[in-house]
């Protein structure tokens, strides 16, 4: 009977230790865990749902090394030793983050990048702001976007008291396009 106990036991350990095991964790705000669920190993899901309508000018970035991920080009979208993004819901095996591009003279510039298969398919200017030094300060075209539950993207810029509405939608290989009667 103690024998039967054991190896029953043991049995179930040795299925929790390798059900547990096939996927990889990753750390998140230090003393978090959370099962990674995205294609890339690169970023980790993210927890906002569809349709999305908020502003992310004060959101937190997530980060991932750049040496262990393996997506090509990324180098060009970082201006840190860390690639920083916020991750946004994925559509099928297509990666959608928004990606700060701070490192220049404007601070609040967000790009929303796809990545499919280790690839950048598409980047689209999305939300922030953007002034002519020297000039009226107080004319600051300000950008911001929503994502129906179709992943039709929506990007309205204002400025000077006029309003720009686009369209895009997200094809099945990653890359935004914009949308035209046609589509």
């Amino acid at each position: 009977m103690k024998n039967k106990c054991l190896l029953i036991c043991l049995l179930f350990y040795i299925i929790s230790f390798f059900t547990y095991a096939q996927e990889p964790y990753i750390e998140k705000d230090s003393n978090k865990i959370f099962r990674h669920n995205n294609k890339n190993v690169c970023f980790v899901k993210s927890e906002d749902r569809l349709p999305l309508n908020k502003s992310h000018r004060n959101s937190k970035y997530k980060q991932t090394n750049m040496e262990s991920c393996q997506v090509e080009d990324l180098e060009l979208w970082n201006c840190e030793i860390d690639f920083r993004y916020i991750p946004l819901p994925s559509k099928n095996s297509i990666d959608m983050l928004l990606v700060p591009m701070d490192c220049g003279d404007f601070p609040y510039r967000l790009y929303l990048i796809t990545i499919k298969d280790h690839q950048i398919r598409s980047e689209l200017y999305v939300e922030g702001e953007w002034y002519e030094s020297g000039y009226n300060e107080d004319m600051i075209e300000k950008t911001h976007f929503n994502i129906s539950k179709d992943f039709i993207i929506t990007v309205t810029t204002e400025y000077d008291n006029k309003l720009t509405i686009k369209h895009y939608y997200l094809n099945d290989n990653g890359y935004i396009e914009e949308k035209n009667n046609n589509n």
